[in-house]
Parts: C-alpha cells; structure tokens; sequence
C-alpha cells in the first residue's frame, strides 16, 4: 500500500466505535494512517477520534452512519471520497448476529443482519476496489469469524453471512492480487467485546477468549504477507483441525450445542 507523496495513507474502518473496529483504529493510528472512522454512536466516535488526534499526528474523521440501510454502502463510498480519492486500506467491521432459533427469529432483525453482514459489505468491496486495481494498491478487510468455516445451528443466519463474507473474500483475493491489491478475511473466535451480549448470548467463560489487541495483531500481520484468510488464535487453528479430521454432522451437533448453550446461560 503506497500513499500519495506526503499524505498520511488513509483507511476507512466500519464499526470503529468499540471494540476490534476501535482496536484497528488505535493500532492503524499508531502506523500514521489517517482514518475515516463509521458507526452508529456520535459520541463513542467523537471521543475515539478526539483520543486518536492526541496522542498520534493523524487526522480522525467521524461519520455516523447506520449501515443496515440499503443506501449504505453508496453513502459511505461517497463520504470516504470526501476525504481520499481512493483509501489505502478499507476495513469492513461492521455487523451483529442473533443467538437462538431461527424460526423465533424477528423477520426485520434478520433483514438487517443480512443487509449488513452480507450486501453493504459486498457493495462497499464493489465500489472501493476498482479505484484500487486502477492505482495498482489497496487493501481491504473484511472481518468475518470462524463461525463462517461451518453451518451452525441456532446462530444459522450469522454463520451463514460470514460464510458468504469468507467465500466472498478469498475468492475476490485471487481476481486481483495481479494488480496489487490485498483481500482478507479475518476470522476471530470469540473475542472479549459485547458481541455475545448483543447477539443474546453469553460468551463461553473468559478462558480462551482473545482480545481486541490479539485479533487486530494477527490481522494486521498477515496483511504483511498478504495472506486470504487469517484465522486468530487456538480457536482458529482447533476449528481448522476439526473440520479435517472430524465428521461434518458430527462438528455440527457439537457448535450447535455450544451455541445453544450459550443462548441459554444469558437468558
């Protein structure tokens, strides 16, 4: 990724208003990266912002921005051109999940996760990429979970968008390393923020999960060496193995019931 001649090189990060989205921000911030930081909580990216300002020489912009709407992505790729012609680096963070039974399942919750998880991450790579392949640089980030690798029952529609973002990823990876440009996917296991609480579950006791800092150190790392798909840990490296080596129905019942479980321990 090379940046215009004195410019600060400049990402775009959904989602950067806590946890990984915020961890990127403060670590790219850190690399002298300029940034465009987009989430729903004014206040939250406000005071990121401000922090980022004061304690590295980079400039921090904030847009507020819901991007479960379908005019999402076409208002975000407007406001990063705003600010850079075309960003150095994007990062598509954002997203939630839902924990429980499908059926039970609101029908507008689940319009919005696959609105967000699935088609304003499709049509922000659509829109940011090409301005990327014609500079010859770039690099995109799509945060996707290791939920993605496998079918899981009771957070079915959540693995399944992330399977999509996974698919989506490393296919897109191959069509345009020639000319430069970095896909990735990343996929943490759970991870020490308030996705589960969120999604209403509970994570799974605080041993082994990762932190921010872990996930966006990894991530960042292999963006060095260009790597697709960077899985995040043991739990990364565990699911690959298992899903070698174990039957596929039976990896399925077994992340069904600890899904399952998880739902049950927050209600």
């Amino acid at each position: 990724m090379t940046p215009s001649p004195q410019q600060n090189p400049f990402a775009v990060i959904t989602g950067a208003s806590k946890g990984i989205g915020a961890e990127y921000a403060r670590a790219l911030a850190g690399r002298g990266y300029d940034l465009l930081l987009v989430a729903r909580d004014e206040a939250r990216l406000a005071q990121l912002a401000r922090e980022l300002e004061t304690t590295a020489d980079v400039r921090a912009h904030v847009c507020v921005a819901d991007l479960a709407q379908p005019d999402a992505a076409q208002r975000l790729f407007a406001e990063s051109r705003r600010h850079r012609h075309v960003p150095d680096l994007l990062i598509n963070n954002a997203g939630f999940g839902l924990c429980g039974e499908f059926v039970s399942q609101p029908l507008p919750r689940l319009r919005e996760m696959v609105q967000l998880n699935v088609q304003t991450v499709a049509e922000s790579v659509r829109l940011f990429v090409p301005g990327m392949v014609e500079r010859g640089s770039g690099a995109i980030i799509n945060v996707a979970s290791i939920a993605g690798m496998m079918p899981i029952p009771y957070v079915a529609e959540y693995a399944a968008t992330k399977a999509f973002v996974l698919s989506l990823s490393e296919s897109l990876a191959r069509e345009v390393r020639a000319a430069g440009v970095c896909v990735q996917a990343c996929c943490p296991g759970q991870t020490d923020t308030d996705f589960h609480a969120s999604a209403g579950a509970s994570a799974s006791g605080s041993v082994g999960l990762q932190t921010t800092a872990q996930v966006v150190r990894e991530s960042l790392a292999a963006l060095e060496t260009k790597r697709p798909v960077v899985t995040i840990g043991w739990q990364g490296t565990l699911t690959a193995l298992a899903m070698r080596w174990m039957p596929r129905g039976v990896l399925i019942n077994l992340a069904g019931r600890q899904a399952r479980q998880m739902g049950r321990q927050q209600r």
